[in-house]
């Protein structure tokens, strides 16, 4: 998918006597994004921004170690060791094998005369890609950070390099004193690293202003310098951003934590090296105790001090923990970080909070398993109808109102509220709205000025399979308690389903007693009974008057 980004002039960041300012210079093809604000706790909000910067250059991926030379090596050692056990040889052979050395100790030479000139060519593309990495940021990022400016808070989000950590910094609106006239909606910012290396430059004693600005560009005049940007987007970035929304809507296990706790579970994993596995940290809950951290492969144990009040007892283990380094230099500035785990290998979120300054973090389940994965969130986000004359209708409302809950856009266009849902989860997907599960709203947020489609061949397939098992009357409704719906499916055997509802519809629990289920749970996303199930649900015209 190819996109082009053009900014009136590139953003700049200047420090005086009289304070900072960050002025970040917004993409202007788009609706016009402008604040001009004063930071309020500047200290901490660039200690939250420095966080997810951190999230914004990590990449957690197992680095492959490259054996060649190591290979070669021992082949030469073979073929000088060689004549030791042939024993006696014939005198032409013996010949061969002389050229042989002759030749090795050549090639030998060459290799030498070659290492050397990659050594220099190593040596300048590190001084490119560290000029580059100063001057021209997003050849090394996929795009420039989102910001959203609300009436409420003004967001910025971003991924990580192997798009398993997903980051948020969210700066309430009580936190800044505006001036002038401010534009809401959203932009992608011109983010460049003299901006990231201002930030470590700020004072909790000195201002800060935090300035997004957008110029019309004409070539008759001279209102800035423009900077046209053209990127490959790639549609896991698009795909991403829905999953990270579609699993915050499902339910989990929220619980709170110290910091100094967490501290110490990544002094531990900065002190030991693991040689083999297993490599998770599990979290005992027991109600009315301490949530306890194991840490494996030693087994070593942490005691929180806060009591755990939550209803889930058990245990939940979670994977890839080296990327919770990005919340390290957060913890000795706040007390407790907010936690909620969707399950053992399944999605977590962690949330930090620095003088009203938030950094809220999405991990998916393991770092291989990233946010654009199998893991199809989204087909469990809702159980309504969507159709595309209403959800241009409700493009528009969004839009214009920057948040919406289902409820108020159902009273809006006179709908159903599940059908409502579907509608804003529809915005989610083409990348004109998202789903913020803090303050359970839908958030006008447009990721570029293009129409986006994400095409996904496997969950096409599934989806298939789901509406086959529906429009062949494979599915049974059994029954209804408390918004949590039982039916049965046909397949190769006679499932069980059960969903979980909210008042919006949305599936918050989701359960299936298939072998793919058992096995992955949601890990893999939801198996073809459950998404046939969603299916039934949508179409039941009953569905309203079983809930009450």
């Amino acid at each position: 998918m190819n996109v082009t980004q053009q900014y009136s002039k590139p953003s700049t960041a200047k420090s005086d006597a009289k304070g900072s300012t960050f002025d970040f210079s917004a993409e202007v093809n788009r609706k016009p994004v402008n604040l001009n604000a004063l930071i309020k706790d500047s200290g901490s909000y660039a200690r939250v921004m420095l966080a997810l910067r951190q999230v914004v250059v990590g990449d957690w991926r197992t680095k492959q170690v490259d054996y060649s030379a190591y290979q070669e090596w021992v082949y030469e050692q073979y073929l000088k060791e060689l004549p030791n056990y042939l024993g006696d040889m014939e005198v032409q052979k013996m010949k061969l094998m002389a050229e042989k050395e002759t030749i090795a100790a050549k090639r030998n030479a060459l290799y030498s005369e070659l290492r050397k000139l990659k050594k220099g060519v190593s040596i300048a593309r590190r001084k490119y890609y560290d000029w580059l990495y100063k001057h021209d940021k997003d050849k090394w990022y996929v795009l420039d950070p989102v910001i959203s400016v609300h009436k409420d808070a003004v967001i910025f989000e971003a991924f990580s390099l192997d798009e398993s950590v997903y980051g948020r910094v969210s700066v309430p609106s009580h936190k800044l004193e505006t001036f002038g006239k401010t534009e809401y909606g959203t932009t992608n910012i011109d983010f460049s690293q003299p901006l990231a290396d201002e930030l470590y430059r700020v004072r909790s004693y000195r201002p800060a202003w935090l300035n997004v600005t957008y110029d019309s560009v004409s070539m008759s005049t001279d209102i800035g310098e423009s900077v046209e940007k053209k990127i490959d987007l790639p549609e896991t970035w698009v795909r991403g951003f829905l999953q990270v929304q579609s699993a915050s809507s499902l339910d989990g296990t929220n619980f709170q934590m110290k910091t100094q706790t967490m501290a110490n579970v990544l002094g531990i994993l900065e002190r030991n090296k693991e040689k083999d596995g297993p490599r998770s940290l599990r979290f005992q809950f027991k109600k009315g105790k301490p949530v306890e951290i194991t840490i494996e492969p030693w087994n070593m144990k942490v005691q929180d001090t806060m009591i755990y009040d939550g209803e889930y007892e058990g245990e939940v283990r979670l994977w890839g923990r080296k990327r919770f380094t990005v919340l390290k230099d957060l913890l000795t500035l706040s007390d407790v970080v907010d936690i909620k785990m969707l399950g053992t290998g399944m999605p977590s979120y962690w949330s930090v909070d620095v003088n009203g300054h938030r950094l809220d973090v999405g991990f998916s389940g393991w770092t291989a398993n990233d946010w654009a994965g199998k893991a199809n969130f989204d087909l469990l986000a809702s159980t309504g109808k969507a159709s595309q004359d209403l959800a241009e209708k409700a493009f528009k409302l969004l839009m214009q109102k920057l948040t919406l809950t289902p409820k108020e856009l159902a009273e809006s266009l006179q709908i159903e509220q599940s059908n409502a849902t579907a509608l804003l989860q529809e915005l989610c997907k083409s990348g004109q709205a998202m789903y913020d599960h803090l303050v359970d709203q839908y958030r006008y947020r447009q990721l570029i000025a293009q129409d986006i489609e994400v095409k996904d061949s496997e969950e096409e397939e599934r989806n298939s399979y789901a509406i086959s098992l529906y429009k062949d009357g494979k599915v049974t409704f059994t029954g209804v308690e408390s918004n949590e719906y039982s039916l049965e499916v046909e397949g190769k055997n006679t499932f069980k389903t059960k969903l979980l509802l909210d008042k919006d519809g949305k599936v918050q629990k989701a359960e299936c007693t298939c072998s793919f289920f058992r096995r992955n749970k949601l890990r893999q996303g939801p198996c073809g009974h459950l998404v046939a199930s969603v299916l039934f649900v949508q179409n039941m015209s009953n569905i309203h008057s079983s809930k009450n």
